[in-house]
């Protein structure tokens, strides 16, 4: 099968091909996760928001216009989910995984892509402590160098993305890198 854009796949699930979203999700399902990941440092927490994400995104693409890339818009989608999540976790305790829209009701299934546990141990002490300070990190910083030190997005990306002037972001990035590493620096990792 040929590479397809995603604006094309977009007017396919708009058209009324629903099928032709697991490509979206094939395609972007291992970023969201990610991202997701080091936002709340849960695995089942994070598939199942990753899921859901995938959900409201699916809702929400009749109003993406192409003023930007997708995958701009679609981490913009994340990052807000990921915020509204944090917000209201305090008082729900389970994510939906089915969505009802008119007469149309889905489901999404992400692939579990665990390893065994008993296939891989991870006996890097260092990798577990950069991956608990990065989620101890204030808000802000740990969502601005998840985009960019993980995602590797740029830095207007970041700024779209966020809502915020490039200035800011470089000020944010730094101050985010400065705090972790004081935290490393602590913790004699560096």
């Amino acid at each position: 099968m040929s590479k397809i854009d995603d604006i094309e796949i977009i007017s396919r699930v708009l058209e009324g091909n629903t099928d032709a979203y697991s490509l979206i999700i094939k395609k972007y399902q291992d970023m969201v996760f990610r991202y997701v990941y080091y936002q709340f440092n849960d695995y089942d927490e994070a598939l199942d928001i990753t899921q859901d994400i995938f959900i409201t995104v699916m809702e929400a693409l009749p109003s993406f216009r192409q003023e930007s890339k997708f995958s701009t818009w679609l981490y913009s989608i994340m990052v807000n989910h990921c915020k509204n999540y944090r917000k209201k976790k305090n008082r729900y305790s389970l994510v939906p995984l089915q969505s009802k829209k008119g007469d149309d009701e889905y489901e999404i299934q992400l692939e579990d892509s665990r390893e065994n546990p008993e296939d891989r141990i991870i006996t890097e002490d260092s990798l577990r402590i950069v991956k608990e300070e990065i989620s101890k990190l204030p808000d802000d910083f740990r969502e601005i160098l998840t985009l960019r030190d993980i995602d590797g997005l740029s830095y207007n990306e970041i700024s779209s993305i966020l809502g915020i002037n490039l200035s800011n972001v470089k000020v944010r990035i730094h101050r985010g890198r400065e705090y972790l590493k004081n935290r490393l620096y602590a913790r004699g990792l560096i």
